[in-house]
């Protein structure tokens, strides 16, 4: 892998341009996340330094809320692949584009497994 960039801005590494990671103090050695250079930080003075950090969780249609909300959930025919059981509750979401089908995620009665079928 041959690397071309240089960088004279703080914020990246020098070697690879990547950001580097602000620590939660100065003067303070930080590395690189991409090549594991270690890079020196600054004080800075008559500057506003803050990090936002936001955590997202990946969740898949979270059923068992629904179920005390709503409680009224459609029971179809579908057969879970884990427990064998023939009914579950369905839900669908539009989670790609428009012209495509709509995915149906299906939740078991019996052991609450969640299967996704694309459409």
């Amino acid at each position: 892998m041959s690397i071309n960039f240089k960088s004279t801005d703080s914020n990246f590494c020098g070697l690879c341009g990547t950001i580097l990671p602000l620590p939660a103090t100065a003067p303070q050695a930080v590395a690189c996340k991409l090549c594991g250079t270690n890079w020196m930080v600054k004080e800075k003075h008559d500057h506003l330094v803050y990090r936002v950090e936001k955590i997202y969780e990946r969740t898949v249609a979270d059923t068992d809320e629904m179920e005390k909300e709503e409680g009224h959930d459609a029971i179809v025919d579908h057969v879970c692949p884990k427990c064998g059981h023939n009914k579950a509750t369905y839900a669908t979401m539009q989670t790609r584009s428009a012209d495509e089908g709509q995915t149906v995620f299906y939740t078991c009665l019996k052991c609450k497994r969640k299967d996704i079928e694309y459409s």
